[in-house]
């Protein structure tokens, strides 16, 4: 099982002075029981949290050397540099069942992609699941390599996962499908129709109007506007 080293703090330390020496203000919660304020060492939690996810149990090794079975619960991140600023742990009772959240990862390859172009789309990236921690897993992989034709689907209920994981997410849901290709002349029509609103009819091989040609209701304030621009 994955540890972690973490340190207790005062509430009254200073999170500034905790993040600029390298730590990460942490708490761990329990059912119950009250938060207790934790800094942990940045470098070591990111190889962890890599590792474990928020699905996988963790051995959080308190400064006392007591040990709680926690899981990642919340990491709280700066928005531009994508910098941890806190981490929320939640200890489990390991007779408990939990709900977590579930990676998906698609694996293998769709046929119809190689064969008709087809375009994989993968509606869900993760599935809520419930089981005792001690079952938990950090992802499920799913092969596409049954995606054989433009109708073919991958639903929750074609899942096959182990029976001591209950999938909380409704069985109908599709996982993953694959649509076809948006053909050339759909695409056409589709440009076509988003220009043609306000476009300048063209008259003529090189767009100009002929010579003596009446001019069309419209144009008229048309020109008038090229006048004014130049």
């Amino acid at each position: 099982m994955t540890e972690l080293k973490a340190k207790t703090r005062e509430t009254k330390d200073n999170v500034t002075n905790i993040r600029e020496s390298g730590y990460i203000p942490a708490v761990v919660y329990s059912k119950g029981k009250t938060g207790n304020n934790l800094s942990i060492n940045y470098i070591q939690f990111e190889k962890v949290y890599k590792e474990a996810g928020e699905s996988s149990l963790v051995d959080l090794i308190l400064d006392d050397n007591t040990t709680k079975k926690v899981l990642i619960q919340d990491v709280q991140s700066e928005p531009v540099k994508n910098k941890i600023l806190h981490v929320d742990f939640y200890e489990v009772d390991l007779k408990k069942k939990v709900t977590a959240p579930l990676v998906i990862e698609l694996t293998g390859e769709a046929p119809i992609v190689k064969s008709d172009g087809g375009i994989v789309i993968q509606h869900l990236d993760e599935l809520e699941i419930e089981c005792l921690p001690t079952d938990l897993i950090k992802e499920y992989k799913i092969d596409i390599s049954t995606l054989t034709e433009f109708s073919s689907a991958i639903h929750v209920k074609d899942l096959q996962i182990s029976d001591k994981i209950t999938i909380l997410n409704d069985l109908d849901d599709v996982v993953v499908n694959v649509s076809e290709p948006r053909k050339e002349e759909e695409a056409s029509v589709v440009a076509t129709e988003e220009v043609a609103e306000g476009e300048e009819p063209k008259e003529g091989s090189d767009g100009e109007k002929k010579e003596g040609e009446p001019v069309k209701e419209g144009e008229a304030k048309i020109e008038d506007k090229k006048e004014e621009k130049k």
